[in-house]
């Protein structure tokens, strides 16, 4: 896939304060729709100034406009499919060669499949390990050079509520979100004393475009917004795990109830969609 960049220069600002943000380098990965796109838009709204990067062009651009007119000062746009390591290293590398620094790494670039784990077609599986797990690896390990030399960042790997408790017709996702979740806690005790903090996002249900082929379900819809700003306040002051209350209950409930909780899910997801009984 060819790459295509385009950006809105202006004066580098001197220092940033992250706890405002104001002038903070941010780079988002999947940022042409749904989280990515309002995580951009509020990073924006804070005055960052904004590496983006997805798969589509124009809805890039279309994302690049509404954040230049939210208040980011300078706004970086790259056409890249991180499932490619070059590509990926491509984007972060062309971040750093206009702004010189990464104050904030998102990644958020993902896909989603949900159905009878051996009705996924092995093309599918492929591309989402390698966009939502080695996608992410590439992202992370490109920028962690510039942010070690400046001895700070923050790394917010946007991961879901599947990433500690699987949900059944979703196993290989699931599986993909615990990856991810692995990856951001062992890393960051890796990183400790660097001054780079490694911190995951949890969300639930989140109402995206992959819910046009599906009925959103779970015990709480959000919209891209408010998941955005979950996340610009996880970069502002970092934290291991952005899990809400709900779910952190469940988390909790785990290890003793999993077993059951496994069982009700699938029953639970079999009602509401037949087509999962299989044939």
């Amino acid at each position: 896939m060819g790459a295509r960049l385009v950006a809105s220069r202006e004066l580098a600002l001197p220092s940033v304060c992250m706890a405002r943000l104001r002038g903070a380098v941010v780079l988002v990965t999947g940022a042409s729709g749904g989280i990515g796109e309002a995580t951009a838009l509020e990073f924006a709204r804070n005055g960052a100034r904004l590496a983006i990067c997805a798969r589509r062009f124009d809805r890039l651009e279309s994302v690049a406009q509404r954040c230049r007119a939210a208040g980011s000062p300078e706004v970086i746009v790259r056409v890249a499919d991180v499932s490619r390591p070059v590509e990926a290293r491509g984007f972060v590398a062309a971040a750093v060669s206009i702004f010189d620094s990464i104050h904030v790494l998102v990644n958020n670039a993902g896909v989603g499949w949900r159905g009878r784990f051996e009705d996924m077609p092995e093309a599918e599986l492929v591309d989402m390990l390698h966009t939502n797990v080695l996608g992410a690896m590439i992202t992370t390990k490109a920028a962690l050079p510039v942010m070690l030399e400046a001895n700070a960042g923050v790394i917010v790997n946007v991961a879901s509520v599947v990433g500690f408790r699987a949900m059944p017709y979703s196993a290989a996702y699931s599986a993909s979100k615990h990856a991810l979740v692995g990856l951001s806690h062992g890393l960051r005790g890796e990183l400790s004393g660097t001054g780079v903090k490694v911190c995951v996002v949890y969300p639930g249900t989140t109402n995206t475009a992959f819910f046009s082929r599906h009925r959103p379900g779970g015990l709480i819809v959000h919209s891209p917004a408010w998941v955005a700003r979950a996340i610009v306040r996880t970069a502002r002051r970092p934290r291991r795990d952005a899990v809400i209350l709900p779910y952190r209950l469940a988390h909790l409930l785990e290890p003793v109830f999993g077993g059951l909780l496994d069982h009700v899910l699938g029953e639970t997801r079999r009602n509401q969609e037949p087509r999962l009984r299989g044939k």
